[in-house]
């Protein structure tokens, strides 16, 4: 690749993970807030595949 679309996808990157750090920060927050208060929360992995 030129450097011009490599550049781009790299300023693409960065602003995607700048935009979504505070969502992450704030996800955490509610999470330890709802751990803190004894309300147990299920991890996406730690759930068991549904059967039907």
């Amino acid at each position: 690749m030129t450097p011009l679309p490599l550049l781009s996808r790299d300023c693409i990157i960065c602003s995607v993970n700048v935009w979504l750090a505070p969502v992450e920060w704030v996800f955490d927050l509610i999470e330890a807030e709802l751990e803190r208060r004894g309300i147990a929360l299920q991890r996406a992995h730690d759930r068991e595949p549904q059967r039907i």
